[in-house]
Order: C-alpha cells, then structure tokens, then sequence
C-alpha cells in the first residue's frame, strides 16, 4: 500500500489534496474495484497566513496662498484706587530684666578641733547709684596642743580678729573711698629647741599684734584719654605688739595721666614715713619715690616704659636709687597666644609690721632693713587654649642686694624666735599656671614655682624651697553641693644651726591635703564641713615649729 502523507503548509497545498481525492472516489463509483488506502495524520493541521502589505496613500493638499491676519486693538486706561486697610502694630517693649534679691548681711560660723571657734560677718548696704557703706568683723582662734620632734605636747594657740567699715561714694566724675579698721593677732612661741627638756609657760611665750589703720583713696571715674586721669591714696598704721614695740606708718601715693603722643604720659609719685619705738630702732625712716612714665597700647602690642627713682633717709644718710622699667607685649594670636618681654627693679620697703605678717615669731622691736632689687629681667606668654582653659609661663632673673633670711636666734637658749640675716642673691624662677573648666560644674587650677637660689655669703637660702605646687579642684553639684580637694607641695627648705657638728637643719618637703564639702539647703542657708591636713603629718613650717595635724572644722552660713 502506497503510503502518502500530506502536510497542508498553505492553502493551495490543501486545495489540490482535496482534488486528488475527489478524483479517487468518482473512479471507484464508476465500476472500478475499490481501491483501499490508509492515510495518517503525524500531526495536527495548522493554518497560517502569511504577511500582507498595505499600501497607505493619503491626498496631500499644497496651497499657495498664505494668509497673515491684521489685527487692531485698543487699550483704555482706568484710573485704579485701591482699598488700604491697615492694621496698627503695637509698640515694642524690652522685657524687664528681673533684678536678684540681695541680703544685707551674711553670717558664717563654725568650730573645729584642737578647740578652733570661728565667726565671719557682712553687712552692706542695698543697691545705690552713687553710696555703698559696709561693714566686715572675722575671728578664728585655737586652743589645742601640737606634739614636737621630741614627741612632748605643747600648747600651739593662736588667735586673728579683724574688723573693718569701709565706704564708697560716686560723683560725676569721681569716686572717694575710705576704711578704718583693726586687726588683732596673737600667737605662742612653742617651737623651742627639742634637746631641751623644759617646760614651757603660755604667759612666757605669748606674743600679741595691734594694727590700727584707715585710708582715703580717689581716682576719676571717665573714660575719656584726652582728659587728665588721676588716682590719689593716703593711709595710716598703728602697729604695736606686748612688748610695747610700736611702729607708725603713713603712706601717699599719687598718680597722673592723660593721652599724649600717641599713648599715655603721666607720673607717680609715692611717700613712705616710718616711726619706730622700739629696742632696736628710734630713727625714723622714709622713702619717697618718682617714676615718670609712658604707656601706648595698640590692637597687636603694648610698650610701658618708665624711670623708678627712689630715695631712702635713714639715720641721716640719703641713699638714691634708679631703677629703668620696659615692658613690651605682643598679641601674637588674639586671646589665644600673647607674648611679653621685660626688664624692672625696686627698692623693697620692708618693716616691722610686714615682716611680722609673713612669720610671727620674729624677736619682738627686730629692725627691718630694705632689699635691693637692682636688676630683673623677666618674659613669658599666656592665653587661653579655649574659651574654658588659660595658661601663663613666666621666666625671670633677678639680682637683689640685702636680701633677708629668717635663721633662729641665738640670743635666746630655747631658739623659738628668729632674727634675719642679709645676703646679696641672684635668683631665677620660673612660673607656670593651667586653669580650666572640665564641663560646666568643675574647675582645676594648676600653678607651681621653681627657684634657684645663688647666695654669696650664706651657706644656703634658709627656709627658701626649691619649689612648691599647688593644685585646686572645685566641683559644683547641681549647685547643692559643692566639693573642693586642695593640694600644696612645698620642697625641701634648709635652717641654719649654730651647733659646732651640724651646720644646717634639713626640713623635709611636705604634702598638705584639704578637703572641703558644702551643702546649700537653699539660697540664704547652707552647711559646710572641712577637713585640714587629711594625711596628719606634722610638717614645719618653720624651724622647730610643727603643724597642727589632722583636724576637722565644721559649721553653717545665714543670709539675712
């Protein structure tokens, strides 16, 4: 059997199938043996047309003529009035600034070990455009024991009372002021020689300071260089102690400026007038000192330049002195790095009331002479490295003739007094100091010295310390508790003996703790609590005079 297979792929291929078969069938009805075939279908039919193209033809219309049009118009102005409504502003008003309460008078009192009372009073008087009066009277003593090198207790106390009243008045183009006060100290000589076995007696060793004093002092109050600027000071002192040793002091200092030559030019002039009555001295003695003067600032230096002479009349004798004085500033980077180079000298007045205030167990009526500082020469820079943080480095030497040193004196078997010797010293120094705010509640302040001391006749420069260091830390509690922690190192310092197989006592170098707590149970009342000396050593601050050690002081304050 033939076998055929069609695969319609287009129409015509399908039409002459269909032909064939038509033409088969017709001749098998015609008498023809009937032919059999089988045809298959390998698969489905599938019709498909094939692409067609149309031609796309559109008129397309090409016109000739073009057409402008003329237009015309018209404008007629209208005159426009329009409707202003306004609406008024009110005037603008500063807010007043709300003014704090002030307390006219603030009480502190408190008490501590080693029997310390203490006892602190203001009072002052209200706000005032041109009057302030006021008034200030202070108190601390102790009763207590300090324990020498030989282990025997003795009795250490001292005393310091002050009371002063002062007042300011205000003119238009002036301001007076003026105090008068008293200051009353006493102290006991306990610091006897420790191979001594004695026993002392507090009447024997007690030494007592009276100073009487009151001052006037006016100055100008504008602000305009083209005109004459003044300042005049004059002030009194009655010194005296138990031995009826007693000094007068009077001082005057005036000073005058005004804007010429590009700067200021002026001149001071001051007067010193001392009368003693002592065991040691009767003849008065006075300095008087001039310094004519120019100043110029500018917005990258400043130049001071001067003359210091000076005169001193003591026992008859007139002695001159002339001291140059320059100092030149530059503002190398504003607020942030200044620098300053210099060269000065002084005649430094000492007397018996000054000399007293720095170590009180001097022999009483001692004379005082004066140092000579002839020549220092000094420069540095400070700034700040933010706007919480400054610093300042200084550097100086000086050449100083009769410079004093406390030694213990010999007069005496006990040696718990002292006297002065004089040396001519050259001195270096150098000073640093760090402040900063660590956050808006703390501060630390960091500053310390270095001293080289070169001496001509003395073996050492007694009681002088090769350095010392103080830090201060200060912490604000939501202004509710405040904490300070204080810390003072002092180097090694040096007294002179008078022993044949020793000739100097050596005074070790000491660390002083402090801290302070205060509780401000709200605005006019709080409590404090301080503790001295927390790690209980008995340091000398003098030659044979131990510190007071651990001790603990407490108390409140009172606004009223």
């Amino acid at each position: 059997m033939e076998r055929k297979q069609f695969i319609g792929s287009d129409i015509r291929a399908t039409f002459t199938a269909v032909c064939v078969g038509l033409f088969v069938l017709l001749s098998a009805g015609y008498g023809q043996e009937p032919i059999r075939k089988e045809v298959r279908v390998v698969k489905p039919y599938e019709p498909s047309l094939s692409g067609a193209f149309k031609i796309n033809k559109l008129p397309v219309m090409s016109d000739t003529v073009q057409l402008t049009p003329d237009i015309e118009y018209e404008v007629e102005p209208k005159f426009f009035q329009p409707d202003f409504e306004f609406t008024p502003l009110k005037a603008a008003r500063m807010e007043s600034e709300q003014i704090s309460k002030l307390y006219p008078s603030f009480l502190k009192l408190g008490f501590g070990s080693y029997t310390t009372p203490f006892g602190e009073f203001y009072i002052n008087s209200l706000r005032s455009k041109n009057t302030s009066l006021g008034a200030h009277v202070r108190h601390i003593s102790s009763y207590g024991k300090t324990r020498l090198s030989n282990e025997k207790k003795v009795f250490s106390g001292y005393g310091d009372t002050d009371a002063k009243i002062y007042g300011k008045r205000i003119f238009k183009s002036s301001v007076l002021s003026a105090e008068a006060g008293v200051q009353q100290d006493w102290v006991h000589q306990y610091g006897y020689h420790a191979e001594m076995d004695t026993t002392l007696d507090k009447k024997d060793i007690r030494q007592e300071y009276l100073d009487l004093f009151g001052g006037l002092i006016i100055h100008s109050n504008h602000i305009d260089s083209s005109r004459m600027d003044y300042r005049f000071s004059a002030n009194y002192h009655y010194f005296n102690d138990r031995f009826k040793n007693v000094q007068h002091e009077v001082n005057f200092e005036g000073k005058m400026g005004t804007g010429l030559l590009g700067g200021m030019v002026g001149g001071t002039m001051d007067v010193m007038a001392l009368s003693y009555h002592t065991d040691s001295m009767d003849a008065p003695v006075t300095f008087i000192g001039l310094e004519p003067w120019y100043s110029k600032r500018t917005g990258a230096w400043n130049l001071d330049l001067s003359v210091d002479i000076r005169f001193e009349f003591r026992e008859g004798k007139t002695t001159p002195h002339f001291y140059p004085r320059a100092k030149l500033l530059f503002h190398v980077v504003p607020q942030y790095l200044t620098s300053y180079v210099g060269v000065t000298g002084t005649l430094e007045q000492h007397t018996y009331r000054s000399i007293t205030g720095e170590n009180p167990f001097l022999v009483p009526g001692l004379e005082v002479e004066s140092a000579n500082r002839k020549l220092s020469f000094y420069g540095g820079f400070n700034g700040s490295f933010s706007r919480r943080s400054s610093y300042h480095l200084r550097g100086s030497f000086s050449l100083i003739d009769h410079m004093y040193f406390f030694v213990n004196d010999t007069v005496s078997s006990l040696g718990n007094t002292f006297s002065l010797e004089y040396d001519n010293v050259q001195l270096g120094r150098i000073f640093g100091e760090v402040n900063t705010d660590i956050g808006t509640r703390s501060h630390v302040s960091l500053r310390g010295n270095y001293y080289n001391y070169t001496v001509s006749v003395q073996d050492r420069a007694w009681h002088k310390p090769d350095f010392d260091i103080a830090a201060i830390w200060n912490y604000n509690i939501r202004d509710k508790i405040l904490v300070g922690l204080e810390a003072y190192y002092v180097g090694t310092r040096y007294a002179k003996s008078y022993e044949v197989s020793r000739s100097e006592y050596v005074l070790d170098g000491f660390l002083d703790l402090n801290l302070k707590l205060e509780y401000r149970y709200s605005k006019i009342l709080s409590a404090f609590l301080q503790f001295n000396n927390l790690l209980g050593k008995g340091y000398q601050i003098w030659n044979q005079y131990p510190v007071q050690r651990f001790s603990i002081f407490g108390g409140f304050t009172y606004a009223l």
